[in-house]
């Protein structure tokens, strides 16, 4: 049966939260620093949601196992993820004490852009940090009314921050990596740039400078998955968010991503799903 994709929206967020100390959230900016208290509970497994806007997501206790945008991660106490906007993730498990500390961000200046999710486990030093800043976000949104610019430029500080953080941490991962690892992570980077206008296998191997049967051999190896399967699940997840979150008809779905007719799309999103575009829309 098909999961629908649920929009993570900050009226949504609002919407669940239910102790008002434990967090700050209005149409642009959502904090919390204890998400146990907060509406975590509201989150259910094996459910993909939507995030509008990027956030900030660090583990203070126990460990959660989550899938963003294709790739499994299992965040541990002391790491953080960073979400860009238009993100979805689905949490397959978590411990019975996970809990977090969180920020949304959006429409802050370009040289902070983290273009895709960010994994990041940190030492003390750096876990220090980064919690210096949270503690000092949340300072600031007690006082009232509040001040966006500060909250911006305290936003900016530590997402440069992050990005230092990841930069030196993918330039170490890079010189341990294997072949075949950095083969895979590379494809999944290009599918979720360009998996919605490009579904053939050809176009990834020719931007990884390999052949067509060495990346299908590499993506195998690694996922057990075949390159077709993940192009497939890349277009289902963006297919189930413009039908369950726009009025656009299905043949302008089936434009927008890209397949050649409506007929065609129908029956390639019934294959993968079990129903119908129509059908999954009206929640059947």
């Amino acid at each position: 049966m098909a999961k629908n994709v649920e929009n993570l929206s900050l009226n949504l967020v609002r919407f669940l939260a239910e102790d008002e100390k434990q967090y700050y959230v209005d149409e642009n900016i959502y904090i919390t620093m204890n998400a146990q208290d907060f509406g975590l509970k509201h989150l259910r497994t094996d459910q993909p949601y939507r995030v509008d806007e990027g956030r900030v997501m660090m583990v203070t206790q126990g460990w959660v196992r989550v899938v963003i945008n294709l790739e499994e991660q299992r965040l541990e106490q002391q790491s953080l993820i960073v979400l860009v906007a238009d993100s979805i993730f689905e949490i397959q498990e978590w411990s019975d004490d996970f809990d977090l500390r969180a920020f949304s961000f959006k429409d802050l200046p370009l040289f902070t852009s983290i273009n895709q999710q960010t994994y990041l486990a940190l030492n003390d030093d750096e876990w220090r940090l980064v919690n210096e800043y949270m503690e000092l976000l949340w300072h600031e949104t007690r006082y009232q009314p509040l001040q966006p610019e500060v909250i911006t430029h305290l936003q900016t500080a530590l997402l440069l921050e992050l990005k230092r953080l990841a930069d030196r941490k993918e330039t170490l991962r890079q010189q341990t990596a294997t072949r075949q690892d950095k083969i895979f992570h590379q494809f999944l980077r290009l599918v979720n740039l360009y998996g919605i206008r490009e579904r053939k296998i050809e176009f990834y191997a020719d931007k990884l400078c390999v052949t067509p049967n060495h990346l299908g051999a590499v993506i195998k190896k690694s996922s057990g998955l075949t390159v077709m399967q993940w192009l497939n699940h890349h277009a289902i997840q963006k297919i189930k968010v413009l039908l369950r979150y726009s009025d656009l008809p299905i043949w302008e779905v089936a434009e927008r991503m890209n397949f050649a007719n409506p007929s065609f799309f129908s029956k390639f999103f019934k294959g993968e799903v079990g129903m119908t575009p129509g059908e999954y829309r009206n929640g059947k």
